[in-house]
């Protein structure tokens, strides 16, 4: 189809285009002026990224990442904070939420309900490059527009807080739980040794080895004393039977005796200490481990119970003055674009399904025949 053919169509057909396009704008004029106006008011929070937060070990980088700020758009938006809204307003029990459940016939239980129209009228803005969040929510009455916008901004406050809370709180948990067992490890280690010492006869091991080693010390000089004593025997010749023969084989017999005896006894005490020492270094490996993880256990319990957060509400809502819908003159507008795309589709459709001859052209390819003149 031409230009020349559809604007011949449109003239033909022009009071079709005509009561279409009527027709568009008054059923959206009417429908506009007799629609219940709609207010939307809109609260703003602020992300204070760069303030130093107590107990907070990692810094926050300087450029907020879009995945955070969109993470937090995802909060705000969730069932979490729409139910925290629903409890703290109590819409449960609120006699108008149940008539207009009771009207919906929804199948579903009222809270999921309730939270279903939360979402519905709440939305969020995220402007490009900042740390400001929008809450809006529209709603037929301005001041619970503002007061649900305000809600949810208080609701956001507390997931956000809980959600950084609740990791603290289950850490501290663990932790209470490992301490009770590394506690009883402690006082497990502590007992062997104990046990050890008193099984052992070992009051003060470095002492009694220090006493050992000097009497060894003692003997061996006795010792060295008593072979010259024997060799001075043995050069004079007195005989294996003399008395002081005897007497010096003897002494040396007796002293080497003893100095072996003497080694048995100082690598027993070794050998006991080597023990005790290795019960000892458990002990201290356990205290260690106890000791490091009561310290961590601190840090999470105080993480846990640090009620502050990094958000904070820039500007609260007010109750807008003015509704945000309908707005008659764009409806107005729109419903003229729409009623003349109706019109002119509609006129083309009727020329389709009952075409007549309006062109030179139509004459031979209609009813076959050549055209010879027009007057």
């Amino acid at each position: 189809m031409n230009l020349g053919l559809f604007l011949l169509i449109i003239r033909s057909r022009y009071l079709l285009v005509l009561f279409t396009l009527v027709l568009s704008v008054a059923t959206v004029t009417i429908l506009s002026i007799f629609a219940p106006n709609q207010y939307v008011a809109e609260t703003s929070v602020v992300l204070n990224l760069n303030r130093e937060i107590p107990l907070e070990q990692l810094g926050r980088p300087g450029q907020i990442s879009s995945s955070y700020m969109n993470t937090q758009v995802d909060i705000i938006n969730s069932r979490n904070v729409a139910k925290r809204v629903m409890g703290n307003m109590q819409m449960a029990d609120d006699p108008g939420w149940q008539n207009a459940f009771q009207e919906s016939e929804s199948a579903g239980s009222i809270e999921d309900w309730i939270i279903a129209v939360l979402l519905q009228n709440l939305f969020v803005e995220l402007p490009r490059d900042s740390r400001v969040i929008r809450i809006g929510y529209r709603a037929y009455n301005p001041e619970y527009a503002a007061d649900l916008a305000n809600a949810f901004a208080q609701a956001y406050v507390q997931a956000s807080l809980e959600l950084s809370m609740e990791p603290a709180r289950l850490s501290a948990e663990w932790f209470d739980a490992q301490l009770k067992v590394l506690r009883k490890r402690l006082e497990d280690a502590q007992a062997r040794v104990t046990d050890y010492q008193q099984e052992k006869g070992i009051v003060t091991e470095d002492e009694r080895l220090g006493n050992e080693t000097a009497r060894l010390n003692e003997l061996t000089k006795k010792y060295v004393a008593a072979q010259a004593e024997a060799y001075d025997v043995k050069s004079r010749q007195l005989g294996e039977n003399h008395p002081e023969y005897v007497r010096a084989i003897k002494q040396e017999k007796a002293l080497r005796y003893s100095i072996e005896q003497q080694k048995k006894s100082i690598l027993d005490l070794k050998q006991k200490r080597d023990e005790l020492d290795i019960l000892l270094r458990e002990v201290e490996n356990e205290r260690e481990n106890y000791e490091s993880t009561l310290r961590s256990y601190y840090q999470t319990r105080l993480e846990s119970q640090f009620n502050q957060t990094n958000i904070s509400i820039l500007n609260p809502a007010r109750p807008p003055s003015i509704p945000d819908s309908p707005n008659i003159m764009l409806n107005i507008l729109s419903s003229i674009f729409l009623g003349l795309m109706c019109g002119l589709s509609l006129a083309v459709g009727v020329e389709m399904m009952n075409r007549r001859i309006r062109t030179k052209s139509d004459v031979d390819k209609m009813l076959g025949v050549k055209l010879l003149a027009t007057v």
